[in-house]
């Protein structure tokens, strides 16, 4: 923007130049006159559609400095964060102890985690077991869920999870897990896409299977 806005300024002083050698005394004949005339018009208004694109370019650049300000790390989008983090390590850390998952999990403002046992001995998260770790990353799952409801007060009664107990939650992460989806309330449109259905099959008022019949995918309500 500042290039440009100069590139602007040394067309405007080459166009004074212009002006002031068109304004100098010469000897023209009456027909040379009447030409430079108009020359001098076109280039006058030339000037002046220049001069009203560098104000204009000029306010364009004070509001972009102003919303480049607000769009730092330090301007709205920390003020922002700074409110909803004591609620997000709050949700995080109820969720994981709903799973039987006790320790204290904390993000910071630049969302690096901190993650401390009971003896506040420090972890990362690639500290855990690929079991302790579905834990963390469905609690952050549920936390994100609960923090768009806040913000956007509706309630999305909708919740969709894609072989998430076919990974590598065990039996008691299973079973926790299974009592966190009940808590959502019965007016949670709660979709499981798992594998274990014979693990599952009796965890589900309702299940819709999938079977391959001549190459076509054929549904089978239960």
């Amino acid at each position: 923007m500042k290039l440009k806005i100069s590139t602007l300024e040394d067309r405007i002083d080459n166009i004074q130049k212009d002006l002031n050698k068109l304004n100098s005394p010469v000897k023209t004949s009456t027909g040379d006159i009447e030409i430079e005339k108009q020359n001098l018009l076109k280039i006058s208004n030339d000037r002046n559609k220049i001069k009203t694109e560098m104000t204009k370019m000029t306010e364009d650049e004070e509001y972009m400095n102003v919303i480049g300000s607000l769009l730092k790390d330090s301007g709205i989008k920390a003020k922002i964060i700074k409110h909803y983090l004591p609620i997000i390590n709050k949700l995080i850390n109820k969720y994981l102890s709903s799973m039987d998952f006790f320790v204290k999990f904390n993000l910071d403002e630049e969302f690096n985690e901190t993650i401390k046992s009971r003896h506040r001995d420090d972890f990362s998260y690639a500290s855990f077991s690929e079991g302790e770790k579905m834990r963390i990353d469905l609690s952050l799952l549920l936390c994100w869920r609960e923090i768009a409801r806040m913000k956007n007060s509706v309630s999305c009664n909708l919740l969709i999870l894609d072989e998430v107990f076919d990974s590598s939650l065990d039996s008691g992460g299973t079973e926790e897990f299974m009592k966190l989806l009940q808590a959502l309330g019965k007016n949670s449109n709660i979709f499981v896409i798992s594998h274990k259905t014979d693990q599952l099959i009796d965890k589900f008022s309702n299940i819709i299977s999938f079977e391959k019949k001549n190459n076509f995918s054929k549904v089978i309500v239960n």
